[in-house]
C-alpha cells in the first residue's frame, strides 16, 4: 500500500494553496476583474496537471518525472506574476504610484527613475545595468539547478523557499498595486536609454513578459538577496558569481524605470523577512507531507 500511495510534495501544495487563494478573488470580486474564465481554465489546468502526475508517479518512479515534479512550480512563477496586473484591483481601484512617487522625492529630492537614465547616459553604463537586470531572469532556475546537482537531497526544499516567496511578493502586489514608472510617467520620461545588445534583450522581455504591476517592493530585489542568502554558506561559488549582479540589480531596476528607488528599499528590507517566512511555512507544511 504504501508503495502506491500520492507523493504529494510541499511544492505542490504551496502552489495549489496559492492558485486557491487567488482563485477565489474571482468568485468574491467577480466586477472588479476581467477574464476571469481564464484565470480559473488556468487552475483547472494546474490542478489537473498534479493529479495525473502525481498518478504517474505512483506508477513509474523515474528521475525524469522526479525532476519535472520538482521545478513545474518554477515554470508557472512568470504566468502567475502576469496574473497579478489582472488581480492587483481588487482591493483598490487606483495603484499607488503616485504615493511612491511622492515618496521618492521626499527621500531623495527628484525622481531617481527619471533621472539616473538621463545622467548617466553613457552607453556602457546602459549595457552593464541592463546586462545585470537581465541576468536575474537566470537566478532563479540557476540556483535550483545549482541546488539539484549539488544537494539533491534538499532541492525540494529550495524550490519551496523560492516559489513560496515569490507567491508572498505576489500577494503583497495585489493587496498593494504599484505599476512602476514604465508605465506610470509619460512618454518620453517613462523610457530610458537603450542602445545596446542587451537593452534590446530587456526591452524584449519586457515587451512580451512585463506587466504593470509589482512595483513596490522590487521582487527582482528581493528575491536576489534571497538567492544570496540560499547559497552563501552551501554553495560559496555561486554565492559570489551573484553577488556583484544582485548589487547592480538594485540600480538596474531604477535605470530601466521597472522601479522607483523606494522600491529597491522595499526590497532589501522584505527580502529577510520574506526568507524566514517561507523557511517556517516549509517547516510547517512538511510536517503534512508524507514522502
Amino acid at each position: 500500500m504504501a508503495e502506491n500511495r500520492f507523493v504529494l510534495k510541499a511544492t505542490d501544495l504551496s502552489v495549489l494553496v496559492y492558485l486557491i487563494i487567488t482563485g477565489t478573488l474571482t468568485f468574491v470580486f467577480p466586477h472588479r476583474l476581467l477574464h476571469s474564465a481564464v484565470h480559473l481554465y488556468f487552475r483547472l489546468a494546474v490542478f489537473l496537471f498534479v493529479f495525473l502526475l502525481l498518478l504517474w508517479r505512483r506508477e513509474n518512479k523515474t528521475r525524469f518525472l522526479e525532476f519535472i515534479h520538482l521545478f513545474y512550480p518554477i515554470l508557472i512563477l512568470s504566468y502567475t506574476f502576469g496574473e497579478t496586473a489582472w488581480f492587483n484591483h481588487v482591493f483598490f481601484s487606483q495603484s499607488f504610484d503616485p504615493v511612491l512617487k511622492v515618496w521618492d522625492g521626499y527621500l531623495f529630492g527628484f525622481q531617481p527613475s527619471i533621472e539616473f537614465s538621463k545622467h548617466f547616459s553613457a552607453r556602457w553604463i546602459g549595457e552593464v545595468l541592463n546586462l545585470s537586470y537581465f541576468s536575474y531572469y537566470f537566478m532563479t532556475v540557476g540556483v535550483a539547478l545549482a541546488f539539484y546537482f549539488r544537494y539533491p537531497d534538499q532541492t525540494e526544499r529550495i524550490v519551496f523557499v523560492i516559489v513560496t516567496s515569490f507567491f508572498i511578493y505576489y500577494l503583497f502586489f495585489i493587496a498593494f498595486p504599484g505599476k512602476g514608472p514604465q508605465y506610470y510617467f509619460p512618454d518620453p520620461l517613462n523610457k530610458a536609454v537603450h542602445s545596446g545588445l542587451f537593452s534590446h534583450w530587456v526591452q524584449t522581455v519586457e515587451h512580451y513578459g512585463d506587466k504593470p504591476t509589482g512595483a513596490f517592493p522590487s521582487s527582482h530585489v528581493g528575491m536576489a538577496v534571497i538567492y544570496l542568502l540560499l547559497t552563501w554558506r552551501k554553495i560559496p561559488w555561486l554565492f559570489w558569481l551573484l553577488f556583484p549582479f544582485a548589487l547592480l540589480i538594485c540600480l538596474a531596476t531604477v535605470y530601466v524605470k521597472a522601479h522607483y528607488a523606494v522600491d529597491v528599499l522595499g526590497g532589501l528590507v522584505s527580502a529577510p523577512l520574506v526568507y524566514v517566512l517561507s523557511k517556517k511555512i516549509y517547516r510547517l507544511v512538511s510536517r503534512f507531507v508524507l514522502e
